[in-house]
């Protein structure tokens, strides 16, 4: 969970000095910031089933077919990764183009976004690595790499974005290109540390040609992946209607999506470990104890997300105020963390349970229910809109509802979920 919530500090280093830019750096990072999750969602189509897979070997004392998953993980990797910078180069400009960005917001956007996708293999990379740690119950060592780097970009956001010292000021595309060169770092540190605690074994390039679990790897991998891309290009057609009432709105929201993102990366930090916990028990067929550690990790996120929703709820102002000091951006903000706040438990449930069924080893319930719902946020936001003449906090609720929808249904779904 840790591991995760470094992410968190990442992302409001980058927001806390990108808002000293203005309204619209912090609107144009948003916009960008969708498309990088978008990214980041394509990385769950070998991540996710790496790690189950991992789990399942571990837990049936075949470490040897652990070394071939994580080898022809790094092939599809690769190759997946190197084939979308092509794609997402072209297409950056249409996108933000679409959006209806102030020239200042589409500038930032673009000088923002486009170093992650030339950068995307070793992105790609980097996250694999991470969940070869989590596929061995190694989070504390993943952990504490993720944290000095997270740190040494924090220092050296401000160098880059404000150009201190002999550094040039290169505003927000400084700080995507602080994110890369420590990405890199915590790249190198992770394969060495792989390698020296017997989780990957020697190089030999002949031994990275096979192709005995990219079929497994991608059944596991590709529905996730679908619902995690699917809810990051969601959010570019919701920016079309929130960019209706003006910049504030979006502002308000990317940093109301920072400081959610206490309680979403614990709920994925616990997802994490229960998609290891049930992969394993998997591995040993245990399936009756698998579900039990589900339910119980349900039980706990739930606990643990009663204060943030509180602190959503009725201290939404104060927590906006921490990252900005805009009085337009801190109500808009507001506005979006109140709502979210009265559903986030639930958050929590679909976050548990999508490790479940990933640890499972059958994960189309899960994307049976998701895609659909994810999707159905934007007709929804836009008939609250359009023809209801609602305001901004329509498209608040029309996220929250659904989110709800998907904890409870993949609560009930889950019990009766088989493993493949």
């Amino acid at each position: 969970m840790a591991g995760f919530l470094g992410v968190i500090l990442f992302e409001l280093a980058d927001i806390f000095w990108i808002a000293r830019l203005g309204t619209d750096a912090v609107a144009g990072i948003a916009s960008a910031g969708f498309l990088i999750w978008a990214m980041y969602s394509i990385m769950s189509v070998t991540c996710y089933g790496c790690q189950t897979l991992i789990a399942q070997k571990r837990g049936a004392k075949q470490k040897h077919l652990a070394y071939e998953v994580i080898r022809q993980s790094i092939v599809l990797s690769l190759g997946i990764s190197m084939g979308c910078v092509f794609i997402l180069f072209w297409t950056a400009e249409p996108l933000f183009q679409w959006m209806g960005l102030h020239p200042k917001t589409f500038e930032a956007a673009m000088s923002y976004y486009l170093v992650f996708v030339i950068a995307f293999p070793l992105f790609y990379l980097d996250s694999l690595l991470a969940y070869v740690f989590y596929g061995f119950e190694d989070t504390k060592t993943s952990t504490i790499i993720l944290v000095c780097v997270l740190c040494l970009n924090i220092i050296l956001d401000p160098f880059f974005i404000f150009g201190w010292g002999p550094f040039p000021a290169w505003g927000p595309f400084g700080a995507a290109f602080s994110s890369f060169l420590c990405r890199l770092i915590g790249t190198v540190i992770r394969l060495y540390i792989l390698k020296r605690k017997g989780y990957i074994d020697t190089f030999r390039l002949k031994k990275y040609f096979g192709t005995s679990y990219y079929k497994k790897i991608l059944s596991i991998g590709i529905p996730t992946a679908s619902v995690h891309l699917i809810w990051t290009l969601v959010y570019p057609l919701l920016t079309s209607l929130i960019t209706k009432f003006g910049m504030a709105p979006l502002a308000g929201m990317t940093i109301g999506h920072r400081i959610e993102s206490f309680a979403y990366f614990t709920a994925a930090g616990f997802s994490a470990a229960i998609q290891t916990l049930v992969g394993h028990e998997v591995g040993k067929t245990n399936i009756t104890r698998a579900k039990v550690l589900a339910y119980q990790g349900r039980r706990l996120i739930t606990y643990i997300l009663i204060p943030a929703s509180l602190l959503f709820i009725f201290l939404p102002e104060f927590l906006i105020s921490l990252i900005s000091n805009d009085p337009e951006v801190i109500t808009e903000g507001a506005k979006y963390l109140r709502t979210i706040g009265y559903l986030e438990i639930l958050l929590g449930w679909e976050m548990v349970f999508e490790g479940g069924f990933n640890g499972l080893g059958n994960t189309r319930p899960y994307m049976y229910i998701s895609v659909p719902l994810t999707l159905g946020r934007y007709p929804a936001a836009y008939i609250l809109v359009e023809y209801f003449g609602m305001g901004i906090e329509a498209i608040w609720w029309a996220i929250s509802i659904s989110t709800a929808l998907k904890g409870l249904l993949m609560n009930l779904w889950f019990r009766y979920t088989k493993v493949k």
